[in-house]
């Protein structure tokens, strides 16, 4: 029941660096001060926005009116289901998951995000369509330049660095979860992680291959309807769109996470998934509550 890697950290993290403005939305859940956040969701996108983009008065107010709505509708519309889902997400990892009881947690978590895209989606058109050349160059010296140092092959010594932190951080987040590990819990728990495939650098090349192709279309000045097919096509079906060096690598990459996540479910201790049960009852209150406003 590796809560983080399921619907609270996945809305939270989904697509912050991907460039397109409206979907910051989606970084705005699972924090644990939800709806304090939330209450500020439209200052938090609007200042990354103009990070990436240096926007203008005119940009700024369109976004701050769109905003208003699309969180008004994500109020309303989104957040019950987002309770609801939890709240069946509780009912089954109270006695431990199955593999098809996750499999059903990230397929809801997939569809969730689909409506969410496909709400954002005019409106992120339009903003991108607006842009002007000095704030195309902003955003690449922003998300290009300034990360464009020169590719040196990782020695061993720093490939075992890597895996060792990334097992450092999945014990501090299991232990945020579910409490305080017994030894055999983090010793297998770090065996565990560090088996995972190390897609690290994959993935940040990938991002930069698709911002690269992302400025190139906004150079081009294509039709919004061309930019909307390539949004489409990169958000709505990303494992079609992932190219054949990565597609693999990811794959499997989701299956060796979801292995994991099962397999540390049968490590947890009755009063530590009770412990996590109760602090995911929080987040389904703060959901609930903002449903309600």
């Amino acid at each position: 029941m590796r809560i983080k890697n399921s619907l609270i950290s996945q809305i939270r993290c989904t697509f912050t660096r991907l460039t397109i403005i409206f979907l910051g939305l989606s970084g705005l859940i699972g924090c644990s001060t939800t709806e304090l956040i939330y209450d500020h969701a439209d200052w938090l996108i609007i200042n990354r926005t103009n990070h990436y983009f240096d926007i203008t008065s005119e940009q700024r107010s369109f976004l701050k009116n769109r905003l208003r709505d699309h969180l008004t509708w994500h109020r309303q519309s989104e957040m019950s289901l987002y309770a609801h889902f939890l709240l069946m997400f509780k009912a089954k990892a109270k006695n431990g998951l199955t593999e098809e009881e996750l499999d059903w947690a990230f397929d809801n978590f997939d569809a969730r995000r689909q409506v969410l895209f496909k709400r954002l989606l005019a409106d992120t058109v339009y903003f991108l369509a607006m842009l002007k050349k000095d704030q195309i160059d902003h955003f690449e010296k922003t998300v290009i330049k300034d990360n464009q140092g020169p590719k040196v092959e990782k020695s061993p010594e720093k490939i075992k660095r890597q895996l060792e932190e990334r097992a450092d951080e999945t014990i501090e987040n299991m232990e945020d979860w579910f409490g305080r590990l017994s030894k055999a819990q983090i010793y297998r728990i770090r065996a565990l992680s560090m088996v995972l495939p190390d897609i690290k650098d994959d993935w940040a090349n990938y991002r930069q291959m698709r911002r690269k192709e992302m400025i190139t279309l906004l150079r081009e000045k294509k039709s919004p309807s061309e930019i909307e097919a390539h949004l489409k096509f990169w958000l709505f079906n990303p494992e079609v769109a992932y190219p054949p060096e990565y597609k693999e690598k990811f794959e499997q990459m989701e299956k060796a996470t979801k292995t994991m996540i099962l397999q540390i479910d049968q490590l947890i201790l009755p009063k530590q998934r009770e412990r996590a049960l109760k602090k995911l009852g929080g987040y389904i209150r703060d959901f609930q509550n903002l449903g309600r406003y």
